[in-house]
């Protein structure tokens, strides 16, 4: 017996699907655009969206509060740079109702 080598299997050029290689020419270049509706605030929108979404998930609402100041969550943080910390509690108040008051109602304090 004598050693011979193995060959290797060429590679198959892919030429459609997700495995295919980008091209220069290629006219589907992912791009993001921003669409503007009269009357329909979308910022908003997407806001309730992810309150709604991680509160389904179990995340607590100061949890979500917090994952608006993060820069890694970047849509929910550019919501929080251009409509402000008031504007995030306000949308995680309206989908998941008022805080609860966790302060005594001052009835049975002395002073």
């Amino acid at each position: 017996m004598s050693w011979q080598p193995v060959s290797t299997p060429k590679r198959r050029t892919v030429s459609s699907g997700r495995l295919k290689a980008a091209e220069a020419t290629d006219p589907y270049v992912a791009s993001a655009v921003e669409l503007t509706t009269p009357g329909h605030d979308g910022t908003a929108a997407m806001a309730r969206t992810f309150v709604e979404e991680f509160a389904r998930i179990g995340w607590s609402r100061d949890r979500i509060r917090r994952m608006f100041r993060q820069p890694r969550f970047s849509a929910a943080y550019a919501v929080f740079q251009t409509r402000g910390d008031e504007f995030v509690t306000e949308i995680i108040d309206e989908v998941l109702g008022p805080e609860p008051n966790t302060e005594p109602d001052g009835e049975n304090q002395s002073g």
